[in-house]
């Protein structure tokens, strides 16, 4: 399995370094995606943020889905969001520092409800 590929972004003078996996869990006999995207403050991995996105809670995600899905592509009603995207993983972080992330003060924060928190941190839409 190959690493995934960390990226960095600056917002309000921190630089964050980032990363977005696919992975499957099992619900009830069933097999289901999730979409994780991870991220800390540059040169330290303590106090980390980890957004899931799970198939079918809020919203679902386009990979594997034939035609016009992509690794990293989330959809809710209409509205496709790719978190392959900068700005949107930007949008994920500042709406997570508003819920209590506090990663200078090494308070680590999980979500579970991804597909809210792209709505709350107004995340820019399409490809």
């Amino acid at each position: 399995m190959s690493r995934p590929t960390i990226r960095t972004l600056m917002i309000d003078g921190v630089t964050y370094a980032w990363h977005r996996a696919h992975t499957h869990v099992e619900v009830n006999g069933e097999r289901r995606c999730v979409e994780r995207v991870s991220a800390w403050i540059e040169g330290s991995r303590g106090a980390s943020l980890i957004v899931r996105l799970h198939q079918g809670q809020g919203g679902h995600t386009a990979a594997g889905s034939g035609w016009g899905g992509f690794d990293g592509g989330v959809l809710m009603g209409r509205a496709e969001y790719n978190l392959n995207r900068p700005a949107v993983v930007a949008a994920l972080i500042r709406a997570a520092l508003a819920r209590g992330w506090a990663p200078r003060e090494g308070r680590g924060l999980e979500i579970d409800d991804g597909f809210a928190l792209l709505v709350a941190g107004r995340a820019p839409t399409g490809r």
